[in-house]
């Protein structure tokens, strides 16, 4: 990003600082009243002042002619939206929660409009984005703009982001509203700020830092997928990358191929490769015993080209008949934040298989490629099996495992 560099004086100069300031004191010894220096106090508190400024974020009043303005594109995004929200199911627990193919037809809806709209899952392109796109690139070059975009969530939450960037600076206009009890729409949020730090990457996503983060549970980055994706990589990342994924599992994690599938922990894999096939996650509580052969072996085969003899081995099956699995709990998983996959070329190889071409978006470290990795998969009786997988790019950078089996 364009502010790396200046995060990086920032966090030397502060060394520097306390460096000059521990030799200072040493030199000045115990001098003044109560053995203290005069104004060391003062200083000290100076610097802690701006030590904290640079983690605050730089907000901006917003005047009563860009609320009512806001306050009106959110009234007209509602309005095209209540009759789909109002017959959608919205689940059975107190918080919303909406189908995806429910949040794509609003998000279609409100594009019909000509308003540039995206999901807020990642699992869809956003619609109407060329003006955005262009807006963001003269940005980029230090140019005067202004754009804005809408954004639906499962969560039953619509929001409205105004961009505006004048050398290089970007300011974001905010605001987060849904549906009140009379199906109006009311603002839950409304705020505005100027980022610390933003970038619009040659992959097509908008990055800020709303400011410095402090810490990984104190992240302040947004990320926004411009750019639209091949509808085949988008396709196969959700069916066959996304519900793996990185956590607590390491098909992706690890080289392999046809002759060293050994490595691959099917026994961890397992409860991914169940909710693919099924649609429901696995009842952990029934599978506390293990897992019956006749079961895990229909659910693994149906995703990899390997015997049930290979199979057995590998995934270590044992004399009561059963495959050994137990659930993820806080003592036997790597902590760490997790990054998503996000397939972003799909080729066809002259043997048939295909490569998925797979990088991993890493938020917290403002990363929309942390590191690279690439799927081989071949088409079997309408469906896709698992053929190999390499790390191609920033082993560094590749999430944790370790087998539950050895904790």
């Amino acid at each position: 990003m364009k502010k790396r560099i200046m995060k990086t004086v920032l966090i030397l100069s502060y060394l520097i600082i306390l460096a000059g300031c521990a030799v200072g004191e040493k030199e000045r010894g115990t001098s003044g009243a109560g053995g203290q220096s005069e104004g060391l106090e003062d200083d000290s508190q100076s610097q802690t002042q701006e030590d904290d400024d640079i983690y605050q974020t730089d907000y901006i009043s917003i005047e009563e002619s860009e609320k009512q303005t806001i306050n009106e594109r959110i009234s007209d995004l509602g309005s095209l939206c209540k009759d789909i929200y109002v017959n959608a199911d919205k689940g059975e627990s107190s918080n919303i929660v909406l189908q995806e193919d429910v949040v794509h037809e609003m998000v279609q809806t409100a594009a019909s409009r000509g308003l540039a709209v995206t999901c807020g899952s990642y699992d869809y392109n956003m619609l109407n984005y060329e003006t955005v796109d262009q807006a963001l690139n003269n940005a980029a070059e230090g140019g005067k703009t202004e754009t804005e975009f809408h954004e639906i969530t499962a969560s039953g939450y619509f929001r409205y982001f105004k961009l505006s960037a004048k050398d290089q600076e970007l300011t974001v206009t905010y605001a987060n509203a849904s549906y009140n009890d009379d199906l109006e729409m009311q603002i839950r949020q409304m705020e505005k700020f100027r980022v610390y730090d933003w970038e619009y990457t040659e992959k097509g996503w908008l990055i800020w830092e709303k400011a410095l983060s402090k810490n990984q549970e104190m992240d302040m980055h947004s990320f926004f997928r411009v750019l639209p994706l091949d509808e085949k990589c988008r396709e196969m990342c959700d069916r066959y990358i996304l519900p793996v994924s990185y956590f607590c599992n390491n098909l992706f994690l690890t080289d392999w191929d046809a002759g060293s599938m050994d490595r691959i922990e099917f026994n961890d894999l397992y409860e991914f490769l169940y909710e693919m096939k099924y649609g429901e996650k696995l009842d952990e509580e029934a599978a506390a015993g293990g897992i019956p052969k006749v079961q895990f072996e229909e659910v693994v085969l149906t995703y990899f080209d390997i015997s049930a003899e290979q199979l057995e081995k590998y995934a270590r099956y044992d004399a009561a008949g059963v495959y050994p699995w137990e659930p993820v709990n806080a003592w036997n998983r790597v902590r760490q934040m997790q990054p998503f996959p996000e397939v972003v070329r799909c080729v066809e190889d002259q043997d048939g298989t295909l490569t998925l071409y797979v990088e991993g978006i890493l938020i917290v470290a403002g990363d929309d490629c942390a590191f690279r990795h690439r799927v081989t998969m071949r088409e079997r009786d309408g469906r896709w099996v698992y053929v190999a997988n390499d790390i191609d790019e920033g082993e560094n950078n590749v999430p944790g495992y370790i087998p539950r089996r050895e904790f």
